[in-house]
Order: C-alpha cells, then sequence, then structure tokens
C-alpha cells in the first residue's frame, strides 16, 4: 500500500472531479481545517479525523476515525461533524490540572535515592526485578491517572497472574502499593487515596513446606558427609542446628564470637541492626566451629582471620548456598557435590523439630530471632532467659544430630 497527499481546498465539486485511486493507494486531500482531510481510494472516498490525544495513563496517542462516506456526507457536513468529534476526543484527553505530575517514575528514584542504602542487597535486587520486569512501561505514568483508572492495575494483576503466575502477581501490586503510598507520603500529599486490596483480588499464596522430614533426616546427613568442601559442609550443618536465616550465617565474623558465653552474635539479620541477636551455641554447634575455623585456615589463610565461613568471592564470605551434583576435583575450588535440602529449607526443618519437642512458642520466636506483636513477650529480658535459650537449643541439635550416620571429613 502506499499513500500520496496533496494540498487542496475540500468542495464538493473538487471531491466529484478527483478521479479514483490507483489499485493499492490512496490520496489524501487537506483541509484548511487542521487534523481534517478527505481519503481518495480506488472505490471510495471517505472523510477522516486525525488528532493527537492523551489515554487515560496520560501517554500521548494519534487517533484517526472516519466521520463519513462522500457523497453521502457533503464537505460542509463532514467539516462540521469533524469540529464536534475532535472537540470530544481533546476533551477527553486534556488534563484538567496543568501542574507537575508524580509519575511512577518519580517515586521508583525516590526509594532508590533515599532508602537504598538501609535495605538489604537482596531486598532491593527484587524490588529492581519487579520494577524491570512488571511496569517498566508505567514508570512515565502520572500516579493520579493510575489512581483515576485502578482498571489499569486490576487489569495488569489479572494478566500476571495468568501469564507469570500468583506470586508474581502479588510482588507486582505490593511493589506498586509500596511505591504509591511513598509518593503520596513524600512527594504529592494530593494524591488520591488508593486502597490495592480492593483494586486486585490477591493470590493465595501457600507457605512453602520444603523442610527435612523426620524419616528423612538420615539420608540429609549422609548426602552432607559427601560434601568435599568442608566450609561448605559445616555451614549447612550449622544452619540447620541454629535455624538461622543462611545469608545472616553466612556473613558471621569470628570477633562476634562468645565461646565463653556461648553465643555467636548477628549484628545485621534481616530487619536491620534494630534486630541484632545472639544465637545460643550447643556443643555439636561448637564443635561444628571448631571444625570449620581449622578447614577455613587451611583453604583461605588469610579470609579466614575475619569470616567464620570464607569462600573467594567478592565480599569474602560464603555467598551462596545452593549445591548441584558437579562435585570439583580441584583443592580450594568451590564445592558443587550434591545435597537435597540447604538453606530456608533446613531453617524449616528446625522449626519442624522444635515443634515436635514441644518447643514452647515463645522460646522458638527467641531462637528464630522472629518479630512479635505480642506485647506480653516483649517484658522477657533476653539475657535473663538465655539459661533457658541455651537449654532449648541443646535439645533441639540433640533431636536433629540423633540421626547422623557418618562424621563429617576435614
Amino acid at each position: 500500500m502506499s499513500s500520496t497527499a496533496a494540498r487542496q481546498s475540500l468542495t464538493d465539486t473538487a471531491l466529484h472531479a478527483a478521479p479514483p485511486a490507483p489499485p493499492g493507494q490512496k490520496r489524501h486531500l487537506r483541509d484548511s481545517q487542521p487534523n481534517f482531510f478527505a481519503v481518495v481510494g480506488a472505490r471510495e472516498k471517505t472523510f477522516m479525523i486525525q488528532v493527537d490525544v492523551r489515554d487515560a495513563l496520560g501517554r500521548r496517542k494519534s487517533v484517526k476515525e472516519v466521520i463519513g462516506r462522500f457523497p453521502q456526507v457533503s464537505v460542509k457536513e463532514a467539516r462540521a461533524l469533524a469540529r464536534q468529534r475532535i472537540g470530544e476526543l481533546q476533551a477527553q484527553g486534556r488534563a484538567p490540572d496543568r501542574r507537575p505530575e508524580v509519575t511512577l517514575g518519580d517515586a521508583w528514584r525516590h526509594l532508590k535515592e533515599t532508602d537504598a542504602a538501609r535495605l538489604r542487597p537482596k531486598t532491593m535486587h527484587g524490588y529492581e526485578q519487579t520494577v524491570r520486569l512488571r511496569m517498566a512501561d508505567w514508570l512515565g505514568v502520572s500516579l493520579t491517572r493510575l489512581a483515576e483508572n485502578p482498571a489499569q492495575v486490576t487489569e495488569r494483576h489479572a494478566r500476571i497472574t495468568r501469564e507469570n503466575g500468583p506470586y508474581a502477581a502479588n510482588g507486582f501490586a505490593r511493589m506498586f502499593r509500596h511505591l504509591y503510598r511513598i509518593a503520596r507520603a513524600r512527594l504529592d500529599p494530593r494524591l488520591p487515596p488508593l486502597e490495592i486490596g480492593q483494586v486486585v483480588r490477591w493470590n493465595p499464596e501457600a507457605r512453602r513446606k520444603t523442610g527435612v522430614a523426620e524419616d528423612g533426616l538420615a539420608e540429609w546427613h549422609a548426602a552432607l558427609a559427601r560434601v568435599e568442601n568442608p566450609i561448605r559442609r559445616e555451614f549447612h550443618l550449622l544452619t540447620l542446628l541454629t535455624g538461622s536465616r543462611p545469608a545472616a550465617l553466612a556473613a558471621a565474623r569470628w570477633e562476634h564470637l562468645d565461646v565463653r558465653r556461648r553465643a555467636l552474635h548477628i549484628p545485621a539479620p534481616k530487619g536491620g541492626e534494630r534486630r541484632a541477636f545472639d544465637i545460643p551455641l550447643s556443643r555439636p554447634m561448637l564443635a561444628a566451629l571448631a571444625r570449620v575455623r581449622r578447614a577455613g585456615r587451611a583453604w583461605h589463610p588469610t579470609l579466614s582471620a575475619t569470616w567464620i565461613f570464607p569462600a573467594a568471592s567478592a565480599p569474602g564470605h560464603l555467598v551462596e548456598w545452593k549445591e548441584r551434583r558437579a562435585p570439583s576435583k580441584t583443592r580450594g575450588a568451590e564445592d558443587r557435590a550434591w545435597l537435597p535440602k540447604w538453606g530456608n529449607d533446613l531453617r524449616q526443618t528446625y522449626v519442624i523439630a522444635a515443634e515436635t519437642l514441644d518447643i514452647s512458642e515463645r522460646t522458638l520466636k527467641r531462637l528464630l530471632n522472629h518479630a512479635t506483636q505480642d506485647v506480653t513477650m516483649g517484658y522477657g529480658d533476653r539475657t535473663r532467659l538465655w539459661p533457658r535459650l541455651l537449654e532449648a537449643q541443646a535439645t533441639i541439635s540433640a533431636h536433629l544430630m540423633q540421626r547422623w550416620i557418618a562424621p563429617p571429613r576435614n
């Protein structure tokens, strides 16, 4: 298809005289009235308008519409219809308030500039992934427009649910809610209220249950004994025995170990420094720490002076705990022997063991450093309760170690 354009005054006479365009082509006859023209094709002559407007989200787009066909509609009639329709389209796309509007991108940039430093790298990475994959095309969109058109958010949540799954869709909705709240609180208090819980239908999210079952501990211990890298082996064992979040344990330093008190201090767990706490150490944990100290000095003499779990990584300590089936044969290289459960799977295993042993919820929350809204629990002094925590930790460790099949190799 090709198109040619000619500047002519539109009159009934001119249109009657205009010859049909060659097959496959069209001629555009422009009028003195902006955005209004006639199109002459091989079989018919059509009046049209073309006008730039903004869509529901404030994005500019070009709209073309047919006004009528000649000679059923005269040029004069078509011109009047065009003026009316152009006015309607421009009114629909005109923003009532010309003040600069805060966009989703403004909120995202503000979050990165003001909050990124205090957020955990893993959290910030998750935010960046959600923004990049789920809402990059919305960064230039006014938040006022989105608030006035909540169906856009509803439709996107439904589409992500279909295409990427329920967890990804809920992650998008939570991120959008977070950015909108930041914008309304810090950038533009005139933004209208927007309750995401009323805009989207949250997808059900089942809690992951990937811990080692009671009858699977023996098999797990046997697999652990086959891990060739002794630093990684002791890391997995201590993750199981402490119930710690793996990222916090991987960054543990020797300076934070108090053998006399039988405590390992975690200065910056999930939630930041205000959530700092001490892990009570049982005898199996102290034995594992002694073994990993020897292994660290042999494998990473310099790094092991600082890190409990040294590794050849950018920060100098373990940064990944997933095990695969290709074990390295080279001493000093990161071992990848297969292990069926690791990381947060072992934290869940720890919880299962504590519940099996009837460890009280109050004690278990302190061992796991879980936050609580229970005011009564806030009265308990962790220092005064330390002997009880040590006792509970010893009980859990004994339970988890009783299925041990073979001692680890150093």
